[in-house]
């Protein structure tokens, strides 16, 4: 079935995350997000308040990343990190995982944070956990796309663009692991630009609901002219 544009707008997420960026990046790539009403718009904790602002009365998600890039800061760090991101009015939280923990086999470590990720979230914000797939093996992404399931994260999502970019294979092997209805799939930091026949690709073929870019505002302009052109 064709997408409609607001329908395949909302297949992505847009993120700014340069230590660079002023107010003006921020609430410019706010708006911009608002305009093409995209699914969510991230940025590091210390901007949310400045997206909130932009979006107020838009049906476009504030982000935050929590232990962003890296997932290897303390468990009560992150913790503290979900908590005032909701407080600064944050209604997606991506959390990437301590990949470290992953290869050492410590799940119990990877669980207490996925619970403590969802119990903070539950009723305020979807969630999200960041794999940094090119580091971990197929049976460390397998295992940990179920635990997501099992635990109730809403999407487990590829990787954070830093290093380590995700392939296809992985990709698959992420959609073939999950069970239930919850939890979905998300791909992000791959390094190039998107194109929109592999957007579209992505979503029709491999089941993807959400695709992070910045370049995502473009995108559904490109979109909105396909569909014009009536191919």
């Amino acid at each position: 079935m064709e997408l409609t544009v607001p329908q395949y707008a909302k297949h992505f997420d847009m993120a700014l995350h340069l230590q660079s960026s002023t107010e003006e990046d921020i609430r410019k790539h706010a708006q911009t997000a608002r305009d093409a009403n995209v699914a969510a718009c991230y940025t590091n904790s210390f901007w949310t308040p400045v997206v909130a602002e932009v979006l107020k009365g838009s049906d476009v998600r504030v982000g935050t990343a929590i232990s962003f890039p890296y997932g290897c800061t303390s468990t009560a760090m992150k913790f503290a990190e979900i908590e005032e991101g909701l407080d600064l009015g944050a209604t997606a939280v991506d959390m990437v995982v301590n990949v470290g923990a992953v290869r050492d086999g410590d799940y119990a470590l990877v669980e207490r944070e996925l619970e403590g990720l969802v119990s903070r979230c539950k009723g305020k914000a979807i969630t999200k956990l960041i794999f940094e797939v090119g580091f971990l093996t197929d049976e460390q992404i397998a295992h940990l796309t179920k635990m997501c399931c099992e635990i109730g994260v809403d999407y487990v999502k590829t990787a954070t663009g830093s290093e380590a970019f995700p392939n296809e294979h992985q990709v698959r092997i992420m959609k073939d692991n999950l069970t239930g209805n919850k939890t979905k799939l998300k791909v992000s930091g791959v390094p190039r630009t998107f194109t929109l026949p592999a957007t579209l690709w992505m979503i029709e073929k491999l089941g993807v609901s959400l695709i992070g870019t910045r370049s995502a505002a473009r995108l559904v302009k490109e979109y909105e002219e396909y569909l014009k052109r009536g191919y």
